[in-house]
């Protein structure tokens, strides 16, 4: 009876687990299938990032270097101001000591204006 009993439990239990073997088989061809496709999107991916990168860095330089350029020519063109300015500054002294020069002999000579 035992035997039986155990033969009935194999021929209905085998080929279920046969079939489950199959199913599982399959089922790891389909992720191993899709592993590769994430795996090669991901490459894509990566690739996509990495020239992004590449031009971001590219452009930076770039822009650091028109910066850089522009910083350049502000500060020459502040340095020529300045120079102006005190250009300016010393004439505009100049003119306030010969005024006030000016001024005192106008009062030695008794000048006065009207």
């Amino acid at each position: 009876m035992y035997d039986q009993v155990k033969q009935a439990i194999q021929d209905i239990l085998a080929p279920e687990l046969q079939a489950l073997k199959g199913e599982i088989r399959r089922v790891d061809e389909r992720i191993n299938a899709l592993d590769a496709k994430i795996d090669a999107r991901f490459r894509e991916m990566e690739a996509k990032i990495v020239a992004l990168d590449t031009k971001f860095e590219t452009k930076f330089r770039e822009m650091e270097t028109k910066l850089a350029a522009l910083d350049e020519k502000f500060e020459t063109r502040f340095r020529e101001l300045d120079s102006k300015f005190e250009g300016l500054r010393h004439e505009v002294r100049t003119v306030l000591e010969i005024r006030e020069r000016l001024a005192a002999l106008e009062a030695k000579v008794g000048i006065t204006r009207s």
